[in-house]
């Protein structure tokens, strides 16, 4: 199936506020939007379900966590895999004049680089995976922030924006790298996104070495010095900031938060914890329940 392209195109006028540079909206895909162009950039995340994107003369499929990044004058749509409302496809989008990149690159000088990348008008469009579900927050953040319009806001969108279009430009960076060219930061930043993700599973620095090319000394010496804490200091602590989110849920057990971690031995796990949050589970637990 193929969606004709169409003569449709969306003015910015429709969306933008003066004063505000970009909107951003959280929308349910349906089967009633035509396809359209635009007059502005955007970007788009999956925030829930699956469906098909369907831009230009390409069928894409995409689930949550597929990212998109929309030129001007390109005819696109997206469809959800199914009608059925208990199951919708459900996005976020961000939309910007192109003008706004000039007027970033006075506020943030140094990603002038980033923004006359994405100020090219040859530019084609580019999907990208949200592997550890960073920009599932940021997004979230970006939403909530142009929405609600909170005393300096608009400072917090700019800093959210420049933050996602430099994940875009670094993705885009590995894309062009030739095999085995990539630079050493690359190959660590994608050991630490596979932690973050994967972080309750058992985890090797021998794996994450051998993934990167690199030797263990070499991998640990340059983890050690992006991240300010040796491959094992840095699993705990993502493990514990996870344990702690669980227990401020206050829905599980400590044992059972302990097993979602990665952890088997309660006693180890509680050891670690004392170690990195200074209480133990129960007390942090209790310290959250009494803030409430």
């Amino acid at each position: 199936m193929s969606i004709r392209r169409s003569t449709f195109v969306m003015s910015g006028d429709s969306f933008f506020e003066p004063g505000v540079p970009i909107y951003v909206n959280r929308a349910y895909e349906t089967f009633e939007l035509n396809a359209h162009s635009h007059e502005f950039i955007e970007i788009t995340y999956i925030s829930e379900g699956a469906g098909v994107h369907y831009i230009d003369d390409e069928a894409v499929p995409v689930e949550h966590g597929t990212l998109f990044f929309i030129p001007i004058g390109r005819s696109h749509v997206f469809r959800p895999k199914t009608p059925m409302k208990d199951r919708p496809l459900i996005v976020y989008n961000c939309l910007f004049p192109v003008e706004y990149l000039s007027e970033l690159q006075a506020t943030f000088p140094h990603a002038t680089d980033i923004c006359e990348f994405f100020t090219d008008m040859q530019l084609l469009w580019f999907s990208m995976k949200d592997v550890n579900g960073a920009y599932h927050i940021m997004f979230r953040e970006l939403f909530r922030e142009f929405s609600a319009k909170p005393p300096g806001y608009l400072a917090v969108l700019d800093a959210l924006f420049v933050q996602i279009l430099t994940g875009l430009f670094r993705h885009r960076l590995q894309i062009v790298a030739p095999s085995g060219d990539k630079p050493q930061w690359m190959a660590v930043d994608d050991a630490i996104a596979f932690i973050n993700y994967n972080y309750a599973n058992g985890l090797k620095l021998s794996d994450l070495a051998s993934k990167a090319n690199l030797s263990e000394r070499q991998f640990s010496r340059l983890f050690q010095h992006q991240t300010g804490m040796s491959f094992t200091d840095y699993t705990q602590s993502i493990r514990m900031d996870a344990a702690c989110r669980m227990l401020s849920g206050g829905h599980r057990s400590v044992s059972e938060i302990a097993a979602a971690v990665g952890y088997a031995d309660l006693k180890f796990f509680h050891q670690i914890f004392k170690k990195k949050i200074g209480m133990s589970p129960r007390q942090y637990s209790n310290s959250i329940r009494s803030e409430h």
